[in-house]
């Protein structure tokens, strides 16, 4: 039982951790994406800076804004690659494997558990059967139990004391 409590706390453990790494991925991920959002607005901002002036026909400040803005989309694009390729580190593979084995062995301790109540359900059916007769039969059953093992050993006493000879009296 102590066994079975023990790989019970080691699952709680080794899952735990698991999400525990996979909140800090998933908080990294949000970050990365809203810093991505965030470049992204500038880059549209820039974006409508840039077709403002365009209209206006002022060249040279039109093509600055939008070499800015497809800039910051590019640095957007970028940071939202980081973003998805974000990935828990080396040590979520060793949880998983130390989850893993905990629930085997907790599985295992749970067929040990099953086999024993198994034995113990049959003990208690086979005790349950023997006091049934019992009751319904008591002479049978202490013909079975008593008599028979005492015609037995008085057979076998009388045998081996014909198998000496006749003993001699005083």
């Amino acid at each position: 039982m102590d066994a079975l409590i023990r790989d019970l706390r080691l699952l709680w453990k080794a899952d735990s951790l698991i999400g525990k790494i996979w909140l800090n991925v998933m908080v990294r991920r949000f970050g990365l994406f809203l810093f991505a959002g965030l470049i992204a607005v500038f880059g549209l901002g820039m974006t409508n800076v840039a077709g403002f002036y365009a209209l206006q026909g002022s060249v040279g400040s039109v093509w600055a804004a939008a070499t800015v803005s497809v800039a910051d989309f590019v640095l957007a694009s970028m940071v939202m690659l980081a973003g998805k390729r974000s990935a828990p580190g080396p040590e979520l593979n060793l949880i998983l494997e130390v989850r893993k084995t905990a629930i085997e062995s907790f599985q295992a301790d749970a067929r040990d558990l099953q086999v024993t109540l198994d034995a113990l359900r049959q003990e208690v059916r086979e005790t349950k059967d023997t006091i049934a007769r019992f009751v319904h039969n008591p002479l049978d059953e202490a013909v079975q139990k008593l008599l028979v093992p005492a015609a037995v050993s008085i057979v076998k006493g009388l045998r081996s004391r014909k198998d000496r000879g006749p003993e001699k009296g005083p």
